[in-house]
């Protein structure tokens, strides 16, 4: 028989699996052969097979190699579907061309939103500003030359959004007679809420933690004036990469610097104030904070995207409800790019 006679002859194994389409994906393994019909003899009458007598046919053959089918499935190709079938990622919907030009472009410093009243917001590690101001009014008379400026610079030390942020600041009171009236302030803040719809900031700090005077000045030596705040602020816009429109509402409680005062410049020891202010555009800032020395107003603008330069006008006690009067002070400041909430 022709499997038979193929199982003997190598050459003729070889021919089968090169020219038959199924050999590729067949396999050797033990299967056993079914059993072959005995052949038919034609010199032997139909009666004599199924006679008594009749010669037996010849044996089953035993069990061998043969060639069976492979039923492991194929591998698989690039063009198959994956197995698990993951849910379909959504695709990110493009930029508009105005976001785009807005992710490019360096941002604005930040406007000033504290309303002439101190917040929760301080210097952290890196940052440090310089600041000078100049003020008229309070009754001041300036045309006999009596005008002056006032110096600060600042740093800050730690991180108020992991632990704690603590901010040093030296003041210098005249630059006519530099350095013969200073002090310096500490403030320490901490954030309790960092989300990105919503900011909580908590801080203290103390006024006049030291304080000098040396001639020409005959000024006394201020007292300390504790302080405590909190500041909540939040994006009035569907975050965007062009203008979020920050608001900034602080609420907190002070000592005699914060008090009211009466025609002898006497008061009170402790006072409350608070603010709020509002970005009005991405590098303009109006704001109005009240306290017991009245209320003020102040409008903050950063004129420039690379350099942290801020400029502030503060109407203080615009009533004119405290001794000292309603006074305007100009100031300009650099690095002063950390005092609201960034979204």
């Amino acid at each position: 028989m022709l499997r038979q006679s193929l199982c003997g002859c190598p050459l003729a194994t070889a021919l089968l699996l090169c020219c038959t389409p199924l050999a590729a994906s067949a396999q050797l393994v033990w299967q056993e052969e079914p059993a072959l019909a005995p052949a038919r003899n034609p010199f032997v009458s139909e009666s004599a097979l199924s006679g008594s007598g009749a010669t037996p046919g010849p044996e089953p053959a035993s069990p061998g190699l043969v060639w069976v089918a492979d039923l492991e499935p194929a591998p698989l190709t690039v063009a198959d579907p994956p197995v698990d079938n993951p849910e379909p990622v959504a695709a990110q919907p493009a930029l508009s061309p105005d976001d785009l030009a807005a992710l490019l472009l360096e941002p604005y410093a930040p406007p000033n939103l504290g309303g002439g009243v101190p917040s929760a917001y301080v210097a952290n590690w890196g940052d440090f500003y310089v600041q000078a101001s100049a003020g008229v009014g309070g009754g001041r008379d300036l045309s006999d030359g009596d005008f002056d400026a006032a110096f600060s610079a600042g740093l800050g030390f730690g991180n108020e959004r992991r632990n704690l942020a603590v901010e040093l600041r030296w003041n210098v009171a005249s630059f006519k007679n530099f350095n013969s009236n200073g002090s310096f302030d500490v403030a320490m803040a901490r954030t309790l809420i960092d989300q990105p719809r919503l900011q909580v900031s908590v801080a203290g700090g103390i006024f006049d933690v030291y304080a000098y005077r040396q001639a020409p000045s005959s000024e006394t030596i201020p007292a300390a004036t504790g302080f405590g705040v909190v500041s909540v602020a939040l994006p009035l816009r569907k975050p965007n990469f062009r203008f979020n429109q920050v608001l900034q509402i602080s609420l907190g409680v002070g000592g005699r610097d914060f008090a009211a005062l009466d025609e002898n410049f006497e008061g009170s020891d402790v006072s409350l104030f608070g603010a709020i202010g509002v970005e009005v555009t991405p590098n303009v800032g109006l704001s109005a904070g009240v306290s017991g020395r009245g209320a003020n107003l102040n409008l903050s603008y950063t004129p420039f995207r690379e350099v942290p330069i801020a400029i502030n006008l503060l109407a203080a006690d615009v009533f004119n409800q405290s001794p000292f009067g309603t006074v305007g002070v100009f100031t300009v400041s650099w690095g002063d790019n950390f005092r609201r909430g960034l979204f």
